[in-house]
């Protein structure tokens, strides 16, 4: 092997001296520089996946905090709309009772006229029936003075029921 380097000029010793140069060059770099790359590499891994583990869990926690808000917003929904509904409720229960009182009222009003229409009623009888003695009376007066014959007493009559407004039925006109 020697005659085999010498060809090519290669000097065994000095090849010698550098491969134990270069493996004692490997050794030291191990040591001294691949490790500690290699042991800064690994914590830089372990930093970098305990940065996206952490970037995960927000995300996890942002994705069920962003749930809880639409669950709560979805409450906040459905609380709006039975408010409202009841509101509505509220509102129609109140118109009927408006309409409720208002048709009392009516009524009451409807009833108060038609008692006012009987007092009125019942008076004008009573004016007609003092006018009807008043005019009887008048009459009786006229007969007794004696000069009452049959045909005066038909124009009495027909004048007491044309003064009075009687038709044919009995009832005012």
């Amino acid at each position: 092997m020697a005659e085999i380097l010498q060809s090519f000029g290669i000097d065994a010793t000095f090849l010698l001296i550098q491969v134990v140069g270069f493996v004692l060059l490997v050794f030291i770099l191990t040591k001294f520089a691949f490790r500690p790359i290699y042991n800064m590499l690994e914590q830089r891994q372990v930093t970098i996946r305990g940065n996206l583990d952490e970037a995960e869990a927000r995300r996890n926690e942002m994705v069920r905090l962003q749930k809880d808000y639409e669950d709560r917003l979805a409450k906040i929904e459905d609380e709006a709309r039975d408010k409202i509904q009841a509101a509505v409720k509220e509102a129609q229960a109140a118109r009927d009772e408006i309409i409720t009182k208002a048709r009392e009222e009516s009524g009451r009003i409807v009833e108060r006229g038609q008692q006012e229409i009987d007092s009125e009623r019942a008076k004008a009888m009573v004016e007609m029936r003092n006018e009807i003695a008043e005019m009887a009376i008048e009459a009786a007066t006229q007969a007794v003075r004696g000069n009452l014959n049959a045909q005066n007493h038909s124009a009495l009559i027909e004048q007491a029921i044309s003064s009075i407004g009687v038709n044919g039925n009995g009832s005012l006109n």
